[in-house]
C-alpha cells in the first residue's frame, strides 16, 4: 500500500469500529489487533470512536493490551481506559427516545435503545441475537415494548431491512434531522449537541494534539461530521457514499482486514523513512557528522 509522504507524521489514529476495525463477523481480528498495539507502541495515539456501548468500546483497546481514548454510543460517552469515571456522558431527551420509539412502531421496524451500561430491546427482537452476537461481554436486555427506557438513554436506533429503512429514508430524516445511517439496516440518533466530533476534538485538546495531525479510518455517514475535520479522513471500500466524498484516501474492505494493513504500510513506512535519515545522517559531508568540512570562520 502506497501512502503519502504527509501521512507519516500524524500523531494519532482515530478508528470506527464496525464496518472498519471490525471485521464481517463484527470481531476485531487479532491481526488487527496486533496493529493497534504496534501503533501505540510507536507512539501514535489510537482512538476509538464508535456507536457502540462504552464496555464493548473499550474492550477493543483491552484486546489490544493497551490503554488509552474510546469514543462510544457516537460521542455520548468518552473515556480514558487509565480513569476510573468517563470523561463525559450525555443522555437524550426523553421526549426524543418516545417519538423515536413511537415512530419505529408505526413503521414496522424496530427500536433499539442504549443506555451507557446496556443494550434494550423488545421481546420479539430481531436484532437482539445480533446484539449479544456482536457484544457478548456487554448485556442485552429485552422488555415489553412499552418498557423500553426513556431517560438515561445515550442512542437510539431504527433497525430494519434494509429495502425497509430505503423505503423510509426520506421520512426519517424529516422526523429526525439528527439521525444518521451508519449501516444499511440501521438509523441511529443520539443527545443534542453530542457527536462523534464534539468528543474527538474534546481529546485531542487534552492530547496537545492538532487536528491537522490526525487521521481517521471510517464508513458511515455518523463518520462523516468527524473525518471531515481531521487531516487525514480516510475511507474504507464498504464506506457509504458521504464518507467516501469527504476522504482523501480510499483503502480496502474491512471483511479483508484492511485497517490493519493501513497501519502496517504506516508504520513500514515510518521505519523506512528513519533508516533514510539515518543513512543520510551518517554519510560524509553531511552538516554536523564527521567528514563535513563546514564553512571557514
Amino acid at each position: 500500500m502506497h501512502l503519502p509522504a504527509e501521512l507519516l507524521d500524524v500523531r494519532a489514529i482515530a478508528f470506527d469500529v464496525d464496518g472498519t476495525l471490525a471485521g464481517a463477523d463484527h470481531m476485531v481480528s487479532p491481526r488487527t489487533l496486533r496493529a493497534l498495539a504496534a501503533l501505540d507502541a510507536a507512539g501514535v495515539e489510537p482512538i476509538v470512536v464508535t456507536g457502540r456501548i462504552v464496555d464493548a468500546a473499550v474492550e477493543v483497546l483491552t484486546a489490544a493490551g493497551i490503554d488509552g481514548y474510546v469514543i462510544a454510543s457516537n460521542g455520548a460517552v468518552a473515556v480514558d481506559t487509565r480513569q476510573a469515571e468517563p470523561l463525559h456522558t450525555a443522555v437524550m431527551a426523553a421526549q426524543d427516545v418516545e417519538s423515536l420509539v413511537a415512530f419505529a412502531l408505526a413503521a414496522d421496524v424496530e427500536p433499539l435503545v442504549f443506555t451507557a451500561t446496556d443494550m434494550v430491546v423488545g421481546e420479539d427482537s430481531l436484532a437482539y441475537d445480533y446484539l449479544v452476537a456482536v457484544h457478548p461481554d456487554s448485556v442485552t436486555r429485552k422488555v415489553p415494548l412499552r418498557e423500553l427506557p426513556l431517560d438515561g438513554v445515550t442512542k437510539a436506533m431504527l433497525f430494519g431491512a434494509t429495502e425497509r429503512l430505503d423505503e423510509l429514508d426520506d421520512a426519517v430524516r424529516a422526523a429526525f434531522p439528527r439521525a444518521v445511517r451508519s449501516m444499511d439496516n440501521v438509523f441511529e440518533l443520539g443527545p443534542a449537541g453530542a457527536d462523534k466530533w464534539v468528543a474527538l476534538a474534546a481529546i485531542l485538546h487534552r492530547l496537545g494534539i492538532e487536528p491537522s495531525q490526525v487521521a481517521g479510518l471510517g464508513d458511515g455517514e455518523n463518520d462523516v461530521p468527524w473525518l471531515s475535520q481531521v487531516g487525514w479522513p480516510v475511507a474504507m471500500d464498504n464506506a457509504r457514499e458521504p464518507v467516501k466524498a469527504v476522504a482523501r484516501l480510499h483503502i480496502g474492505h474491512h471483511g479483508d482486514d484492511a485497517a490493519a494493513a493501513f497501519v502496517e504500510a504506516l508504520l513500514a513506512a515510518r521505519a523506512a523513512a528513519s533508516r533514510d535519515v539515518a543513512g543520510h545522517a551518517g554519510q560524509p559531508g553531511h552538516a554536523g557528522q564527521p567528514g563535513h568540512a563546514g564553512h571557514a570562520r
